[in-house]
């Protein structure tokens, strides 16, 4: 059978035959595992084979020709599909572990299902097979998401009426280019909007503007960036890490397919020295990643922390696609790579520290780091990557882009990154300070580390931004090939080494390590000659050898991080209300409401009716003098 038809039948069928014996929850997350394994392994066959393809005829005809499904190995597909299925089959080793009598959410038939419509979308050669994988992977998402749960439902109720705003604007632009290609096929709909461009600007930029919303709503670019705070706090623990990482880059991809080739070879405006959409496109990146930030620093709830996270690195990744340069383009396939490693390592530790407190909100947890130390090393090691220190793998990412916007003097949008990437030091240093330092409550004093199988795929992730950032050519190896497929010329990139924009800025990565290294030795020799440590009792450190029972009070809290960064939350707060998403979607609800009172007393009063008829009348007069 075609593998890239295997692709698809493997996880479909395993869906169903889920669904028959999920009682069984161990069989049925662990042929979730091997599943995932079969992806990882069999996209990993299919790298350079970009020749393999498949597809089906309909039976019916448009556009004077034969109606066909088709799916094709492209470099950016199979770079998007073989980092997601490789995420996947990491989170389904922590979830065999994570779905006990407890914790099962019954979700892995779903999952399947979802993993389906993900191998259709990064491989689809038309739009109809694009739009029905869209359709399955937003519908499947949300009951995921919803799990069963009151406060869950709600949450992914909301996420997918936005969704269904990206669907609708998906759907009237694949009408609207088909019917101008008159085909569905992707590359021919890129070409006709190229020429459309040169004849007709306005129903160019409205024909991709349809796109760019549908792309832009589905990785909560602005001012579509609040979903993710609903949907990732509220859904399924270890489903958020593949919700963050792999679902947010659906419309990374579609930029990437889509928008970037059209804006690359079309005759447009120019602003500086990149055209006026693409600018825009860097604008709202840049937007992104400073409100997400300054969210991020005021929440309580880890989870809903680290979905603004999200969404602020997603904003990085469409500043780097925004420059339309290949070191910016390098950038953010290297980011979006990064992102699903990082911030998948921080989830999974977040859900281990869930899974053995069963706690959500930060300042209510506290001194974790001596009962989950590998928890704690992987959390820390994690968020080191994401605030782009070396020598971990999100460092490279991040120089890059900003490399690239210096080279193409975007200096708003360079002051944004440094400004959003600086700012995330504070929402980092929040979860760590709260969750994993500071003073252990008593209830949790018996607390201990992540199961086994917990601890695997998280340690593996530890490794990974460490390999990464020390030999960066296992990501831009692969990259070299997506570059190449856009039509990029591009040297040979090098294992240790990364070529930037600048002059004189490349680095060699594995000198970096090495003074890491050597700074690690240098710290060791001092703590061991510093002298002899004395351990002393968590209360002394608090109480400074006093006794609290002196004081009439008791020793169970002393230090809280409730309101960590009050001061900058009142100095944000009226710049938040009024940009806020959610006022805007209150405030556009009212006024359907008011509208449809309104329209419904011309129909249940008498005087509204005798209006009726008067209107009628006049349209009916009218139309006969016209």
């Amino acid at each position: 059978m075609n593998i890239m038809l295997m692709l698809l039948v493997v996880p479909l069928i395993t869906a169903f035959l889920t669904m028959a014996i999920l009682k069984h929850q161990k069989t049925v997350w662990t042929i979730f595992l091997a599943v995932s394994g079969y992806l990882s392994y069999a996209l990993f066959t299919m790298y350079g084979k970009w020749d393999l393809s498949w597809s089906i005829e309909l039976g019916f005809k448009m556009f004077g020709k034969n109606v066909v499904l088709s799916l094709i190995n492209s470099p950016l597909g199979w770079f998007f599909a073989f980092f997601a299925s490789l995420t996947t089959l990491l989170i389904a080793m922590f979830s065999i572990a994570y779905n006990d009598e407890k914790h099962d959410s019954k979700t892995a038939p779903i999952w399947l299902l979802l993993i389906f419509s993900n191998i259709g979308i990064f491989f689809a050669k038309d739009w109809l097979m694009f739009f029905i994988m869209w359709e399955a992977m937003s519908t499947t998402a949300y009951f995921i998401i919803a799990h069963g749960k009151e406060i869950s439902a709600k949450a992914a109720k909301f996420y997918l009426s936005i969704s269904l705003i990206g669907t609708s604007t998906l759907l009237l632009g694949i009408i609207l280019v088909s019917r101008l290609s008159q085909t569905f096929d992707i590359g021919v709909s890129i070409d006709s909007l190229v020429k459309l461009f040169s004849t007709n600007y306005s129903a160019a930029l409205l024909y991709i503007g349809l796109f760019i919303t549908t792309f832009l709503i589905k990785s909560a670019i602005f001012p579509f960036y609040m979903w993710p705070s609903k949907a990732y706090a509220e859904s399924p623990d270890d489903f958020t890490p593949f919700l963050s990482t792999v679902m947010s880059k659906y419309g990374v991809y579609g930029l990437i397919l889509f928008i970037l080739p059209i804006l690359a070879k079309s005759d447009l405006p120019m602003f500086g020295k990149i055209s006026q959409p693409a600018y825009m496109l860097a604008v709202l990146g840049a937007i992104t990643s400073v409100l997400a930030t300054i969210l991020a620093i005021f929440q309580t709830d880890m989870k809903k922390l680290f979905a603004y996270s999200s969404v602020a690195n997603v904003g990085y990744i469409v500043m780097g696609l925004a420059t339309m340069s290949v070191v910016g383009i390098q950038g953010a396939l290297f980011h979006s790579v990064n992102h699903m490693i990082f911030k998948t390592a921080i989830f999974l530790s977040l859900a281990a520290v869930i899974y053995r407190t069963g706690e959500r909100d930060m300042h209510k947890l506290g001194g974790l780091v001596y009962k989950m130390p590998l928890t704690f090393l992987v959390y820390l090691l994690a968020i080191i990557s994401a605030a782009g220190i070396p020598p971990l793998s999100g460092f490279t990412s991040k120089w890059l882009i900003v490399q690239a916007l210096m080279a193409q003097k975007m200096l708003f949008v360079v002051v944004a990154m440094i400004f959003a990437s600086t700012g995330a030091f504070m929402y980092l240093l929040r979860c760590l300070a709260s969750v994993f330092l500071g003073q252990l409550p008593d209830k949790y004093k018996d607390i201990k580390e992540a199961p086994l199988l917990m601890a695997i795929p998280m340690t593996i992730l530890m490794l990974l931004t460490l390999a990464i950032g020390v030999i960066p050519g296992i990501i831009t190896k692969p990259i070299d090939a997506v570059l190449t497929g856009m039509g990029y010329n591009v040297e040979p990139s090098s294992w240790t080494t990364v070529h930037t924009a600048l002059a004189k800025s490349d680095l060699n990565l594995t000198y970096l390590f090495y003074v890491f290294m050597v700074a690690c030795v240098i710290s060791l020799i001092m703590y061991l000659i510093s002298g002899k440590q004395e351990k002393i009792d968590q209360i002394d450190n608090y109480t400074a050898g006093e006794n609290p029972l002196e004081w009439d009070t008791t020793p169970d809290r002393f230090n809280f991080a409730y309101g960590f960064y009050q001061p900058f939350k009142q100095m944000f707060n009226p710049m938040l209300d009024l940009i806020s998403f959610e006022r805007w979607m209150s405030s556009f609800g009212r006024i359907v409401e008011r509208a449809s009172s309104a329209l419904s007393l011309l129909y249940t009063r008498s005087e509204g009716a005798i209006l009726m008829l008067y209107i009628g009348i006049a349209i009916l007069i009218i139309g006969g003098m016209m």
